[in-house]
This record gives structure tokens, sequence and C-alpha cells, in this order.
């Protein structure tokens, strides 16, 4: 619970500074790339996430890793971040940026799970569906789930929309258990 309220304290603040320098995409990929480097290096993870590594190693370290590639305040709020002891919170903090950045600009996440991979025309027809349905710009991310038998399950935010074969078999089980009770 603290890690989210952090985290949402965190973007938000990243968010706004970000927002008025109109660098809202340009941030993103940023600390996208912070994640991506950290969450690709072991020894990176660890000296940046063990509570025990002095700070001033860990700003040593996002000071040589990441020269050049951010901007002053990205920086700034890494250190700030270590500073703070904050730094486990970092992708917590990054989802909930892009959250609000998307959010600003009308775009919507929609995780898609399907049993076989759908071609890029199905992707495009279910995206302009949803974006149709959600009023937003739906961006899809797609995972491959064989245990759904077929059809396609779709979460946005907190709304689920099950239209797997899994799910229809087991209404039907349970219809039929239901059915064959009350035939006894």
């Amino acid at each position: 619970m603290l890690t989210n309220q952090l985290a949402t304290k965190y973007a938000q603040a990243i968010y706004e500074i970000a927002s008025e320098k109109a660098m809202l995409d340009n941030v993103e990929k940023q600390l996208k790339l912070v994640e991506a480097t950290i969450a690709g290096h072991a020894d990176l993870a660890t000296l940046m996430y063990h509570p025990l590594v002095p700070a001033p190693a860990k700003k040593e370290t996002i000071g040589r890793v990441f020269a050049g590639d951010l901007d002053g305040f990205v920086q700034n709020f890494l250190l700030l971040l270590i500073d703070k002891r904050r730094e486990p919170a970092l992708p917590a903090i990054i989802r909930e940026y892009i959250r609000l950045a998307n959010e600003a600009r009308n775009i919507a996440e929609a995780e898609v799970y399907t049993a076989k991979e759908l071609s890029a025309e199905q992707l495009a027809a279910l995206a302009a569906k949803l974006s149709q349905v959600t009023g937003k710009n739906i961006v899809l991310k797609t995972t491959i789930d064989q245990e759904l038998l077929g059809g396609v399950v779709v979460k946005i935010g907190d709304k689920l929309i099950d239209g797997s074969v899994a799910r229809q078999l087991k209404a039907l089980k349970a219809a039929l258990l239901a059915n064959q009770a009350t035939a006894v």
C-alpha cells in the first residue's frame, strides 16, 4: 500500500514537470530506458535496489550508466529517489507515470489474451472496436494463453471482457450441473 502511495506521489511530480515542459513522450522513453537497463543487468539491479549500498555509489552509477541519455530533470529525479531511499519504488513510479501520461494523451492500454497469435488485421480491428467503445486511443499488449482454447480476453483498466471458449465451457458446465441438480 505504501509503495503505491509513494509511486503515485513521485509519478505525479515528474509528470507535472514533464507536462509543463511538453515532454511527456520523451520522459516516458527515458524512464523506460532506465527501467529496461536496470532490469536487464542483474548486477545493476542489485546495486540500485540493495538497501546497504550507499547513496553516493548509486548516484555515481546512475551518472555513469545514463550519461547523455537523460534530461537533467529526469536524472535529478532519479538522484532524488536515491536520496530519499525510494529507488525500490522506481518500477511502480514508472508504471504510474505511464498511466498518467496515457490519460493525458487519451490513450488506454488494453491487455489482450488469446489462445493463438492474432494477425495484424485482427489486432487492428480489435483496437478499432475497443477505441470505439471506450472513446480512447487503444494500445494493445498481447499475450498468448493456450488455456483459453479460443476467443479473446481483454482487460482495460479494471474492466474485463471475457469472450474465451474456456469461460463459455465453464458456464455451460455450470448450467448443466444446475439443470441436473434440479432434475433429480
